[in-house]
């Protein structure tokens, strides 16, 4: 009996391995499973995780830092998190939204709509250019900067410049302008070099014309504000700038190729389907969103969209509101304000905050062809230290009153160039177009 039972459970172990041969074969035979990509959340909605997302090949991602060092004080800071993942890198295929597949949107636009928008693969085409707001024009910010510079202030006033630090000034002539009075120097240097290094790419026409003084309660500049000097404690022989103040403002929401609803950074390229079905409206924002992100990666600015990223961890409706730091004036033109913590202290901290700038970089491969030349010229002459302090010895009378870049920092400011044009050859090569084809 005991053997019949062994034959039995031997013959039927030599059956189930015969099966499972045939099963492995015929599965060979099957195509191999084709991933479905991910349905993109309501737009009222926000997805309920970000992060890793489950796929054959990884996107590359925000790597996560180690906890942060504790205060002064003796208080915690907030440890990073990791707050947003990149789509696809540049090499691999773009995901197509759900909604975009009910549009029929094609995969590759026509050429004759794509060249509307975008002419050599990587750059945005002159007539979206021309529709750009002009925002400050040299002549503008030459003749109010003149006119601050001898203005006499008769008020200072609470609110409306941030910091409470900050005041709103009220010259005799009844023009205004805002006070900055920076914790630290630094942030007076980085406010004033940004804005040199804005003027030496082509980028005055975002950032509001600024002029160095000194605060001197005795001056003809400030003697009718004594009190509210004093009341204000700020230092006497103390530098501050002057920015041209800027009514009717309004809040600006980071546009949909960065706002991260499904936890993903869209590549923004011509070739990605990003473009599609844009309105010319969009479309514009976009021109002068490209320019923003270039510009914040070369400051090291982690005050406006990297802030926002960063506040993710704890506010998951972050990029549904208003960008820190920036404004749309009447005419439409983004306006980039509070530049402070851009160069000096975003360069003395860079190491910390690159984790999220170089993501949003990579995230553009379309850019203002001028912006681009500039920046490509400063890449190749090695001269961009040299060039900015040029640029600011010659337009700042106050300019000695302030350190220029330190040595580190105008080398960092060259090895940001040269990657920032590395970054712009490389989608010029995988994306770009010869002339004719």
């Amino acid at each position: 009996m005991g053997r019949r039972m062994r034959g039995a459970a031997a013959t039927a172990g030599l059956w189930l391995l015969a099966l499972g041969s045939l099963v492995a074969l015929w599965g060979g035979f099957l195509p191999p499973r084709t991933e479905l990509p991910a349905s993109r959340p309501p737009e009222d909605r926000l997805p309920r995780r970000l992060g890793w997302s489950s796929g054959p090949a990884p996107a590359p991602r925000f790597p996560l830092p180690p906890p942060l060092p504790r205060d002064a004080r003796g208080g915690s800071l907030k440890t990073f998190r990791a707050l947003l993942t990149l789509a696809a890198g540049a090499d691999g295929p773009s995901q197509q939204l759900p909604d975009e597949r009910r549009r029929h949107v094609p995969a590759e636009r026509p050429r004759s709509a794509e060249s509307a928008v975008v002419h050599g693969g990587v750059f945005w085409s002159r007539g979206l250019e021309e529709q750009v707001p002009r925002g400050f024009s040299e002549a503008q910010a030459a003749a109010w900067l003149e006119a601050a510079r001898r203005a006499r202030v008769v008020a200072l006033e609470r609110g409306g410049c941030g910091r409470s630090s900050n005041r709103l000034a009220r010259f005799a002539d009844g023009t205004r302008a805002c006070v900055r009075y920076g914790i630290n120097p630094e942030q007076i240097q980085g406010e004033a070099l940004s804005y040199y290094l804005a003027r030496l790419l082509g980028l005055q026409c975002h950032v509001p014309p600024l002029a160095l003084a000194r605060v001197e309660a005795r001056s003809a500049q400030w003697a009718q504000v004594q009190e509210e000097l004093r009341s204000a404690h700020w230092t006497e022989g103390s530098v501050v700038s002057l920015t041209r103040w800027l009514p009717n403002l309004t809040d600006v929401v980071v546009p949909a190729p960065w706002r991260s609803e499904d936890g993903r950074l869209r590549p923004l390229r011509a070739a990605g389907g990003e473009l599609a079905n844009r309105s010319q409206a969009e479309l514009v924002d976009l021109v002068q969103w490209s320019d923003l992100i270039l510009f914040d990666y070369l400051t090291a600015n982690f005050d406006r969209l990297v802030s926002n990223l960063f506040s993710l961890q704890w506010d998951p409706r972050v990029m549904q509101r208003a960008t820190s730091n920036l404004h749309r004036g009447p005419g439409g033109a983004l306006v980039f304000l509070d530049n402070e913590a851009g160069l000096v202290h975003g360069y003395r901290v860079a190491g910390m905050w690159d984790k999220y700038n170089e993501p949003l970089l990579q995230s553009v491969c379309v850019f203002r062809e001028r912006t681009a030349r500039r920046v490509l010229e400063l890449h190749r002459g090695r001269d961009a230290a040299a060039r900015l302090l040029h640029l600011y010895q010659r337009h700042e009378p106050r300019f000695p009153e302030l350190a220029a870049l330190a040595d580190p920092h105008a080398q960092l400011l060259q090895r940001r160039l040269d990657f920032l044009a590395k970054h712009i050859l490389h989608c010029k090569a995988k994306y770009g177009r010869r002339p004719g084809t």
